[in-house]
């Protein structure tokens, strides 16, 4: 059972972090998993790594209350808000997503229900950093973010880990349990925290909606690492792609269960329904 002093709450913001301890754990599959298993050539080599600091992450996806709390305290305007071309929104017809002109997160489209307690959607990496911007600049103004930390997105490997929770499993037993996923979902997200947790405390890791993480897309080093981090591609002239986790109620088949599956998206470029972010507590320069 989690302790007091294993929460951090902002109260006025309905926001909770649980603390993750340091630790080891293998991240990705291992290969040869038969064909059908739903197992992607880039959850592999399977990696083992050690996070050396503890760090805090949010007990749900961030919500569009959260997010409209930040919007109206900076006026900050995400780009489908300040040009009008819309979001793509996931409407299970071909093709799936639809770009839909004057749809954003506060309005993601007539096949969209949402409210306050729904995870935002139709933001970006960028859009999302400027939330925990924002958020580590006000929490240290009121002298409640301790020395030497900042609001950010997780790593790819400090959302795995808080995923696998201790399991060490790759897929979830039982996913109707803990996921909104296409089996149960009406073809819609959900107001965050009804299914339930993992092991450690923390909802809606696998479905409901896609989460941004920190670093880059790429493939595992394999063998043993420190505090991995994916990093950006030595070209400076390459794309950088920023690490997708945990799938959405759009997800089917094997791919409801899988702890493992990941995606990689361009920052700016696909602002969708489906996708969102939950935050981290984590020492400066992580």
């Amino acid at each position: 059972m989690l302790r007091a002093a294993d929460e951090r709450t902002i109260p006025d913001l309905n926001l909770k972090l649980l603390k993750v301890e340091p630790g080891t754990f293998t991240m990705g599959r291992p290969p040869g998993i038969p064909p059908g298993a739903g197992v992607e050539a880039d959850e592999t080599p399977e990696t083992r790594v050690t996070l050396t600091k503890a760090f805090w992450l949010g007990a749900t996806e961030t919500t569009v209350g959260q997010y409209r709390a930040f919007a109206e305290a900076t006026g900050y305007l995400t780009e489908p808000e300040k040009t009008g071309a819309g979001i793509w929104v996931w409407v299970d017809r071909n093709p799936s997503y639809q770009l839909q002109p004057g749809t954003s997160w506060k309005t993601p489209g007539k096949e969209v229900v949402t409210s306050d307690q729904h995870p935002v959607v139709g933001v970006s990496w960028a859009d999302a950093q400027a939330f925990c911007t924002w958020l580590t600049e006000r929490e240290r103004k009121a002298g409640r973010l301790p020395a030497g930390q900042i609001y950010s997105l997780p790593t790819e490997a400090q959302w795995e880990y808080a995923c696998k929770a201790g399991t060490g499993a790759n897929d979830t037993a039982n996913p109707n349990e803990f996921a909104w996923n296409l089996a149960n979902s009406e073809k819609m997200s959900h107001p965050v925290g009804q299914k339930k947790p993992n092991a450690w405390g923390f909802y809606d890791m696998i479905g409901n909606v896609w989460e941004i993480c920190q670093d880059c897309y790429g493939k595992f080093p394999g063998g043993n690492v420190t505090d991995f981090v994916g990093q950006p591609p030595a070209d400076p002239a390459a794309r950088i792609v920023r690490n997708i986790r945990g799938n959405s109620f759009s997800g089917g088949g094997v791919h409801n269960t899988s702890v493992t599956n990941r995606w990689g998206d361009i920052p700016n470029r696909d602002w969708r329904t489906t996708l969102g972010f939950r935050i981290a507590l984590v020492a400066s320069g992580k």
